[in-house]
């Protein structure tokens, strides 16, 4: 049987099948490779194995008792079927074998810089992630369904799946398109669209996270420029930027982290939403920074069709709208320092967008500091001179 020692987790590569003819073998070879490990978690690579017999269990009673932790992977199916049967889903963990798809030939309904998203048939898309891992995938579906009990209208996911190497997820969204798309077939709904969009936003800021284990927007931007700016930025700027984070109020509404309108479907007449994976919780403003970044920021590169399914006209338009709507409370000289504050603080989000693209992201540049130095610029123009304006914005919001 493969097996590989790695971080006191011993991973064995189970045999097609164990039963009373190779039962003996199989135990001696398990519990003596935990012996000379010395390996305090076991893992159980069930991919191979098609049946499991009573001596095949006893083998995992043994292993439970003699280790901290027992669990099997790749099962089957039918394997699932009996250990679960047999109760053994309580003593040890067991994870199910993954179903494999392809997306060849599926129409890419949009790509981030985690993952992309298809539409598999009329009834499923399913977003592939580029590079992210198992616990991540699942810690995003553990967020989504949080929020979807808190009220928020999200898609429901129901599936894990394998796509190559990579891993997705799968949703039922019958009949839906993205609003972007909805947006661009039907200009002249626009104005009815965004209702909806801001609907949506206030919905789910208005959604208390408080408990809710993710990060805070706040202490992850500090995180994040810490590990690849404080070094290039002066004492002085590093200090400016610590005052502008601290003077946006803690806060413990949802933040979607990219709420954009093709990472909002269309569903009838509701709107829901999908690419949950930077949920956090904060103040509002993170949100509406990062929608005026996309909207106004992403069309000035010539990008804005790629990531936002939008040219750079409908954009504008799309942002105007959306300004309009979201403050319509707001009116002169209040209006005009809340947009102030919004416009540098999108500044910031853009400076953050680029530094998870350059050190996080699935394509991380070989030779960052040239993109470095024009963001520490943008970080001194647009950014760092409008702490006051930022810290009254989020005040007022």
């Amino acid at each position: 049987m493969e097996n590989k020692f790695e971080n006191g987790r011993l991973t064995v590569r189970l045999c097609d099948r164990v039963d009373s003819t190779n039962a003996p073998q199989v135990e001696e070879e398990l519990l003596g490779l935990a012996e000379r490990t010395g390996a305090r978690q076991i893992t159980l690579d069930a991919a191979d194995t098609a049946y499991l017999s009573s001596a095949g269990l006893r083998i995992l009673l043994k292993l439970k008792k003699r280790t901290e932790e027992v669990e099997v992977v790749n099962a089957s199916p039918t394997l699932y079927e009996v250990l679960e049967l047999t109760g053994f889903t309580d003593l040890v963990h067991v994870e199910k074998a993954l179903r494999q798809i392809s997306v060849d030939g599926c129409e890419v309904l949009g790509e981030g810089g985690f993952g992309v998203v298809y539409r598999l048939d009329e009834d499923t898309i399913v977003k592939i992630y580029k590079s992210t891992g198992l616990p991540a995938v699942r810690q995003e579906i553990e967020l989504a369904k949080r929020a979807f009990v808190k009220g928020v209208p999200t898609a429901i996911s129901y599936d894990i799946v394998q796509c190559g190497d990579r891993y997705g997820v799968v949703f039922e969204m019958v009949h839906s398109d993205m609003l972007a798309n909805r947006i661009n077939a039907e200009p002249e709904r626009l104005e009815e669209y965004v209702d909806k969009y801001v609907e949506l936003i206030r919905r789910v800021h208005a959604t208390d996270f408080s408990d809710v284990d993710c990060p805070r927007a706040g202490a992850s931007y500090v995180a994040l420029f810490e590990r690849t700016m404080k070094d290039i930025l002066s004492p002085e700027e590093w200090a400016a930027f610590l005052d502008i984070i601290a003077a946006v109020p803690e806060r413990d509404n949802m933040i979607h982290g990219d709420m954009h309108a093709k990472n909002i479907m269309v569903q009838g007449d509701e709107l829901l939403l999908i690419d949950m994976d930077e949920l956090m919780r904060g103040h509002p403003i993170y949100d509406i920074a990062d929608i005026y970044y996309a909207y106004r920021d992403l069309p000035k590169t010539g990008r804005s069709q790629r990531f936002l399914n939008m040219d750079e006209a409908m954009c504008a338009r799309f942002l105007d709208a959306f300004t309009r709507k979201y403050f319509a409370g707001l009116q002169g000289e209040t209006l005009d320092t809340v947009l102030t504050g919004v416009g540098a603080f999108a500044s910031l989000r853009g400076v953050h967008a680029v530094l998870v693209a350059l050190f996080t992201g699935s394509r991380r540049a070989a030779d960052p500091q040239a993109r470095l130095a024009q963001l520490v610029q943008t970080m001194r123009a647009d950014v760092l001179p409008y702490r006051d304006a930022i810290a009254q914005a989020a005040q007022l919001m």
